[in-house]
């Protein structure tokens, strides 16, 4: 009975993440389409930047275009962050869940597995909180990552932080987190 629930678990796992995967690659096609320049890239096609070219060498303004790249790369970073948050816990929480239910494994160590489950379970939601919470102040996209020595780190897709911004998002990852505003640190992508 106990790996029929196993096996449940892990594939119930895989199908998860295959979804979630399945999504990120959906989105990922759709804004790679509206943005691409049909003419000269092909997707998946490696394109060479001179960081020297300028608007002048051009002919034309590229500060737009330079912005959906950098919009791109951010969405790109956003994705593959979750993906490998998400991939991280649920490796983590298979290991630990193992561990509770073997047989040979003692009472002590059972407990402190079932304890970091739980704590893990905890960050992951205090994460989803926060992410929500920071979002709703009209960021595009946001990544919370809460460390094992209460440390937080906040991820936001934005263009420029001013200080209010950076007070709002402290604000509220320390009052979510119950954790000092000096343990948290604000860094935006874009």
């Amino acid at each position: 009975m106990l790996v029929f629930k196993r096996k449940q678990v892990v594939i119930l796992s895989l199908v998860l993440l295959l979804l979630v995967a399945g999504y990120l690659q959906y989105t990922y096609n759709q804004s790679s389409n509206s943005t691409a320049d049909k003419e000269s890239i092909k997707t998946g096609e490696a394109v060479y930047v001179d960081k020297n070219e300028s608007a002048a060498d051009t002919g034309k303004d590229d500060k737009p275009e330079k912005s959906l790249k950098a919009s791109k790369k951010a969405e790109d970073f956003f994705a593959q962050a979750k993906l490998d948050k998400e991939m991280s816990r649920s490796k983590d929480t298979d290991s630990l869940k193992e561990i509770s239910e073997d047989p040979n494994a003692t009472n002590e160590a059972k407990d402190k597995a079932y304890e970091q489950r739980m704590k893990i379970v905890a960050s992951s939601e205090k994460e989803m909180r926060i992410e929500t919470l920071i979002k709703e102040k009209g960021f595009g996209d946001v990544i919370v990552l809460l460390g094992d020595d209460d440390s937080l780190d906040v991820i936001v897709k934005a263009p420029t932080l001013t200080t209010q911004h950076v007070a709002q998002i402290a604000d509220v990852a320390s009052r979510q987190a119950q954790i000092p505003i000096g343990s948290i640190h604000v860094k935006n992508i874009f």
